[in-house]
C-alpha cells in the first residue's frame, strides 16, 4: 500500500475528526495516530516489513486497537464504530490467516493486513462530519451510552 497516499488519508481523517468531532470522533482518531506511530515503531524495531511471517507485532498491536474500538462501540451512541470495530477485527484476521496459512503470499498477507485501515480512518471522518451536520442543526446528543446501575 503506499504510505503517502495512507499519511494523507490518515492525516486529513484525524485532523478533521479531531477538530471537527465529538468526543468519540476525537478518541478514535486518537487511537489512529498512537497506534500508526506504534505500529511504525514496531516495523522498525521488531517486525521489519516483509510480510513474509506474521508480523507479531502488528498482531499484538492491531488486537490491542480492536480491543481500544470495541470499547468505544460498546460506550459510545455512534454506529459507525461498530463498523470501524469490525473491520479492525478484519485485519485481526488477517494475521490469524497467514498463522494458519505460512504459505500465504507476503503481498496478499500485507494487503490484507492493510486494507481495512482505509475505510476505518475514512468512517471516522465521515461520523465527524455527520456529527457536526447534527450539531449545526441544534441537534444535541449524548455522546456516551448511559451506564446501567
Amino acid at each position: 500500500m503506499s504510505l503517502i497516499l495512507f499519511l494523507a488519508v490518515l492525516g486529513l481523517s484525524c485532523a478533521y475528526a479531531l477538530a471537527r468531532g465529538g468526543a468519540p470522533e476525537r478518541i478514535a482518531a486518537g487511537l489512529y495516530l498512537g497506534a500508526f506511530a506504534v505500529d511504525e515503531l514496531v516495523h522498525r524495531t521488531v517486525d521489519g516489513s516483509s510480510y513474509a511471517t506474521v508480523e507479531v507485532g502488528s498482531l499484538l498491536l492491531d488486537l490491542a486497537l480492536l480491543l481500544g474500538l470495541i470499547l468505544l462501540a460498546w460506550r459510545s451512541t455512534r454506529h459507525w464504530t461498530q463498523w470501524v470495530a469490525g473491520w479492525q477485527l478484519a485485519a485481526v484476521v488477517a494475521h490469524l490467516a497467514k498463522l494458519l496459512v505460512p504459505s500465504m503470499e507476503a503481498t496478499g498477507y500485507a494487503f490484507q493486513a492493510q486494507l481495512w485501515a482505509y475505510p476505518i480512518v475514512t468512517t471516522t471522518a465521515i461520523g465527524a462530519w455527520r456529527f457536526r451536520e447534527r450539531w449545526n442543526a441544534g441537534i444535541r446528543e449524548a455522546d456516551w451510552k448511559p451506564i446501567a446501575a
